[in-house]
């Protein structure tokens, strides 16, 4: 199996349905996202995670169950509570490390997730939302690109506010599983990472290493899509791991392309689907 490059300024169709029904995954060039925006958004969000510990928990959500806090989405960040955050739509959110678990174990990553329909706490600094804003935009430009490209007749049930960011980052240490073994639960996946490390699982069994070349991002479908086909098209088992030696620090900027919340899908609604995978995962 191989993970084939897609150059977005002369792609077929025929190629791209290959890929989504062989492997799921590919890579993609020519997609003319600006570097100057993918380096300030993965400078901007590096100077986040660098923040101490306390300081980033102000922006992390209240743990299921406790009570939340109320207000509106235009407060500043430095009004909120210390233990008791506030969630509102269309506000980060950060996660702090063992707060998803995609395999057997804790991840050990934490992340700033961010969309227009997803509950957040607040924007740590202007600079930030500017430039996940901006690489948003970027990101809806490209994936809308892809997903006509499918010929599926299925763009109209994809908006501007369905889609989410998320910038996860690696802390260096041991090796192994750094991201449990497991597949997206939405449509359509974008990332974009400073190291290596993500793998993906054969037919075989093998595990197999994909990067994207130089400027490119990696793409993989989603269970969703996989549901769309009806199983013709395959999401596919991934995983990020680190070397034996020990793993320096990684980043990973991930789009996740959702269709809107009430769009039907092979007996379910998008929105309710990708909520309740969520919660499998342990984020609230």
């Amino acid at each position: 199996m191989r993970i084939p490059t897609i150059d977005l300024t002369r792609v077929s169709p025929g190629e791209v349905r290959e890929a989504c029904e062989t492997v799921g995954f590919f890579t993609v060039v020519g997609h003319g996202v600006p570097d100057e925006l993918i380096d300030e958004v993965a400078a901007r969000s590096r100077a986040f995670f660098d923040l101490p510990d306390a300081e980033k928990e102000r922006f992390r959500a209240p743990a299921p169950g406790s009570p939340k806090a109320t207000r509106s989405p235009g407060r500043a960040s430095a009004a909120l509570p210390p233990t008791l955050p506030a969630l509102a739509p269309g506000l980060p959110v950060y996660r702090p490390l063992g707060a998803e678990k995609l395999g057997a174990n804790a991840d050990r990553k934490a992340s700033l997730d961010w969309g227009p329909a997803l509950a957040g706490v607040a924007w740590p600094n202007g600079e930030l939302r500017r430039a996940f804003e901006r690489y948003y935009a970027e990101m809806l430009r490209v994936a809308a690109a892809i997903v006509a490209t499918f010929e599926l007749g299925i763009d109209e049930l994809f908006d501007d506010r369905s889609s989410s960011l998320r910038v996860i980052d690696y802390p260096a240490g041991a090796g192994g599983a750094r991201a449990g073994a497991h597949r997206d639960y939405g449509a359509l996946t974008l990332i974009r990472s400073d190291r290596a490390g993500l793998e993906v699982q054969t037919r075989d069994g093998e595990w197999l290493a994909v990067q994207a070349p130089p400027g490119g991002f990696v793409v993989n479908i989603g269970d969703l899509m996989q549901r769309w086909t009806r199983d013709r098209w395959v999401s596919t088992l991934h995983r990020v791991v680190g070397s034996d030696e020990g793993s320096p620090r990684r980043q990973s900027l991930v789009f996740f392309h959702n269709p809107r919340g009430d769009a039907e899908i092979d007996g379910v609604r998008a929105g309710d689907y990708i909520l309740q995978r969520a919660a499998e995962a342990g984020l609230s």
